[in-house]
């Protein structure tokens, strides 16, 4: 796998709460830079291994793209991985929660890119590279401001 980008925020809150809001992918256009919407293709419960997306993302110089989503992996409250049907890059997305504190939850996110063909890591990768960590960054820094003032739409609980 080929690593397009790493980063992690702490976030003021419990772990369970950061991990409920976070792993309803529904919720990621939110705070995720360039992503339009995320729509549930099904009736399985968010954070459920088999749980399947459709993501509309903006993409440079191409426009609105869309992108099935399929979450792999599930080890509640601690950590989500996804993986995208997106033809070039092959996008694994992994998110683990961590305490960080009393009430203090650090989030780790990484994108990977599952094509292993030698033409894509000389070419299309690292352009992706850039532009992915740019937005992973931007993401955090907006996920904990979200998260921490309460704007987070369709998160009571978050709220209780």
């Amino acid at each position: 796998m080929y690593l397009l980008a790493s980063t992690s925020v702490v976030i003021e809150l419990p772990r369970v709460r950061v991990f409920d809001y976070v792993t309803n992918l529904t919720n990621f256009a939110q705070w995720f830079p360039a992503v339009v919407e995320v729509t549930s293709r099904d009736n399985v419960a968010p954070a459920t291994v088999g749980k399947q997306y459709d993501e509309i993302f903006l993409m440079p110089l191409r426009g609105r793209r869309s992108v099935g989503i399929r979450v792999i992996e599930v080890d509640p409250p601690w950590r989500i991985v996804t993986e995208g049907a997106l033809a070039l890059l092959r996008p694994r997305m992994e998110i683990q929660f961590q305490d960080a504190g009393l009430n203090t939850c650090k989030v780790q996110w990484r994108m990977l890119s599952r094509n292993s063909a030698p033409m894509a890591r000389w070419t299309v990768l690292p352009l992706a590279r850039q532009l992915m960590q740019k937005r992973a960054d931007a993401a955090m820094r907006r996920l904990k401001k979200i998260l921490e003032s309460g704007q987070a739409s369709g998160s009571r609980a978050l709220l209780m």
